[in-house]
């Protein structure tokens, strides 16, 4: 079996959804573990003190070394992974290898989301501005002059360059590539390995 056809198995692609379920699952037991952790450090500590009010929903709790191996190995699994989907698309280039530190997979997600959510953020307000100001004019009978569709076009202008560095960004911190020329919205659907698998 080549490497092209054993990215396009399905068998990895099932890998790849039980490994990030997994790793969600595990995320939040180890966030679960961290508080406890910190609750039992001695009250004098500033830690303790600043997540004194943080109740775990969770009623038993995971040994936190526990949690921190299975997440590593889960990490070093789905990275695994997306350099072995990588060969189903014929785009290429160089990535940070981030993902090989350790916690780098969840750090790399953070800055994604984080930056992505910015720029949808924005858009989405600015669509809604216009929306609301498209209502008023119409309600105020005031001429299509003051229509709010040049609003929604500047911004989408403006934001576009944005757009692919945010894009250009995703492309240098996954092995698995996107178009850059596309909308935020291509790396928002395509930070999970799993979606990027089942739609190439």
């Amino acid at each position: 079996m080549t490497r092209y056809e054993l990215a396009g198995d399905k068998r990895i692609t099932v890998a790849a959804i039980i490994a990030e379920v997994a790793m969600v699952v595990v995320c939040v037991l180890l966030g679960d573990a961290i508080i406890e952790y910190i609750h039992n450090l001695p009250p004098q500590m500033p830690v303790a003190k600043f997540f004194a009010p943080i109740q775990s929903p969770i009623a038993s709790h995971a040994p936190l070394m526990v949690c921190i191996i299975v997440f590593l190995v889960l990490q070093y699994i789905i990275a695994a992974l997306e350099m072995i989907v990588r060969f189903r698309d014929d785009q290429r280039g160089f990535t940070l290898p981030i993902v090989f530190i350790p916690g780098g997979i969840l750090i790399r997600t953070i800055l994604m989301a984080v930056l992505e959510l910015l720029v949808i953020v924005f858009k989405l307000l600015i669509y809604f501005v216009s929306v609301l100001l498209s209502f008023i004019f119409q309600i105020l009978h005031i001429s299509k002059i003051l229509g709010t569709g040049h609003i929604v076009d500047a911004a989408d202008q403006t934001l576009e360059p944005v757009e692919i560095l945010v894009n250009k960004l995703y492309n240098l911190l996954y092995f698995h590539k996107i178009h850059a020329n596309s909308s935020v919205f291509t790396s928002v659907f395509n930070c999970s390995l799993s979606f990027w698998s089942i739609n190439h």
